[in-house]
């Protein structure tokens, strides 16, 4: 009891203070000293994944980083986090990519050097309130190749890892595979004559699934009337295969057969086909006929699409499903 005592007086004391900061110092400089890092964080937030690994693993020739943050005191606090948390996981490439990967952190001043290097790499600076630029972005540079991010979003802080290794595997891969897609959906965009009756330009965008595929892949519009998939294309995405006839069907087949790889997404009950058929009065009678299967593929290959079943993330997408059930 009176041991137990003692070193309370001793924790409490001028003495136990010294101690206790020199502990906790000690502590902080061993590990930042160490190479390793545990990542302590549910969702592994300071960890690459196997793939980016497997990315940095295949380089063969070195890719400089240039990382550009601005430093200044108007610098607003939430982005000095973010940086911080680039910084971090940057350190993570370098020392995944080992003598491939050199990164090179820039601040951005003013009328400086850094600020006409980031300008010539592709990094916007965002207008600040007192007339400033905000930078906070990086271009990955190998040989002749370049790709900048502009601007990173703490928005996208969950695929700021994508986004980097997307990046790095761009500058190595400068022959894009062609990815072709078939839809009976109006992915690609489409004329509605409603938007030019309000003043539009008459046409929808395309969908941001084409949009994000075109900047890693050569996109090609395969029309769901075709009769032979074109042999440059390598991957084919069939979204919602409705009423395909037998002759693009067969077509997909002939795809197969000669090797290309296939992701086919079937919607038994498709919401959004469902909202592009004006026609349909009742919501759920539209989902009824607006379903898409590809029956007489799935089980020649012995393939199983049960339609009684849904999957969903229970913890995100359930919100979702709620909703759409609330406007059957």
């Amino acid at each position: 009891m009176n041991q137990k005592k003692n070193i309370e007086n001793f924790l409490f004391s001028v003495g136990g203070v010294v101690a206790m900061f020199f502990l906790l110092a000690g502590v902080y400089i061993i590990s930042h000293l160490i190479a390793g890092r545990l990542d302590l964080t549910k969702e592994k937030a300071f960890t690459l994944s196997a793939g980016t690994k497997a990315i940095l693993k295949k380089l063969d020739t070195p890719v400089q980083i240039r990382f550009y943050a601005s430093q200044g005191k108007d610098m607003p606090p939430e982005f000095k986090t973010y940086a911080a948390r680039v910084e971090d996981i940057l350190n993570e490439y370098r020392k995944y990519g080992g003598k491939n990967i050199q990164v090179k952190k820039f601040d951005p001043q003013p009328d400086s050097d850094a600020e006409e290097s980031a300008s010539l790499d592709g990094v916007e600076g965002q207008p600040l309130t007192g007339g400033d630029k905000l930078y906070l972005g990086l271009a990955v540079n190998m040989v002749d190749q370049k790709v900048p991010i502009p601007f990173l979003d703490p928005r996208r802080e969950r695929l700021l890892e994508y986004d980097i290794t997307r990046a790095i595997a761009n500058v190595m891969n400068t022959d894009k595979a062609v990815v072709g897609i078939m839809s009976s959906l109006p992915v690609f965009g489409q004329f509605n004559p409603m938007m030019m009756r309000m003043g539009g330009g008459g046409r929808q965008d395309a969908w941001l699934l084409v949009d994000e595929l075109k900047r890693d892949f050569n996109v090609k519009e395969i029309q769901p009337t075709v009769e032979k998939i074109d042999d440059d294309v390598k991957v084919l995405l069939v979204l919602h295969p409705k009423n395909f006839s037998d002759k693009a069907l067969y077509a997909i087949d002939q795809f197969i057969m000669r090797g290309g790889k296939l992701i086919a997404l079937l919607d038994p009950m498709s919401y959004v086909d469902a909202q592009n058929s004006p026609q349909q009065q009742n919501p759920l009678q539209g989902a009824m006929n607006a379903g898409s299967s590809m029956d007489k593929l799935t089980k020649a290959w012995g393939i199983e699409f049960d339609s009684s079943k849904v999957v969903a993330d229970m913890s995100g997408d359930i919100q979702h499903l709620e909703l759409f059930c609330e406007n059957l």
